[in-house]
């Protein structure tokens, strides 16, 4: 993890030279069109492989992961988080999703989460918090009124920094094999009555009872 007194960014892996994974390598038409939640969940459990040494959580040697490998990932993360009409809109559907792969991978697993209702405030902090551990956070925007923000609508993508600039907090995301960053308090104030929010993990250890 990098991190400088007004700055954090977590490791975050690549792909051939592509940071993470891209939507757009999906070959399954579901995937491709509303797979983000489980890709999330992908590279969620890449990085618990590479920055936690929890090899078991990926199939693949994430060391030298390529887009097949990737491709062939999402598809067997895609029965816990199948993508359906109207999205994987519920931060619940993801973190019971994904809670019962890491089970299966043999791990217990507890998540932190953040509705979108909580205040910008109890954002900024869910963010610092949950990215001491290393971990990307799993962000879902449902509908936001900028049309800056268009291409996000809809969409799981995941935040992998924070920076202060200027006294604003500026997050940096990772979504379609591109690195961003984003104003998070224009990010957070979607302006809209029904809201995402963002799931991290809390904590993670093997399962006993196998």
């Amino acid at each position: 993890m990098k991190r400088t007194k007004n700055s954090v960014k977590i490791d975050y892996f690549q792909i051939e030279g592509t940071p993470g994974g891209n939507q757009d390598w999906c070959t399954d038409f579901w995937m491709y069109l509303g797979g983000c939640a489980a890709l999330a969940a992908c590279d969620t459990s890449i990085c618990l492989a590479q920055n936690n040494n929890l090899k078991e959580c990926c199939p693949f040697d994430t060391d030298n992961i390529t887009r097949k490998a990737y491709v062939d990932f999402s598809m067997i993360m895609k029965p816990y988080i199948h993508p359906r009409v109207g999205g994987v809109a519920k931060i619940s559907i993801f973190t019971e999703g994904f809670g019962k792969y890491l089970k299966d991978r043999g791990y217990d697993v507890t998540f932190d989460t953040c509705p979108g209702e909580e205040s910008y405030e109890a954002a900024c902090n869910f963010v610092k918090k949950s990215l001491e551990k290393n971990l990307p956070i799993a962000f879902l925007l449902l509908r936001h009124r900028d049309k800056s923000l268009k291409d996000l609508n809809w969409h799981w993508f995941m935040i992998i920094g924070y920076s202060i600039q200027n006294h604003n907090f500026i997050v940096k995301y990772h979504t379609y094999g591109q690195e961003q960053e984003v104003d998070f308090r224009l990010l957070w104030n979607t302006g809209m009555y029904r809201r995402g929010g963002m799931a991290s993990i809390r904590e993670i250890k093997r399962d006993c009872t196998l």
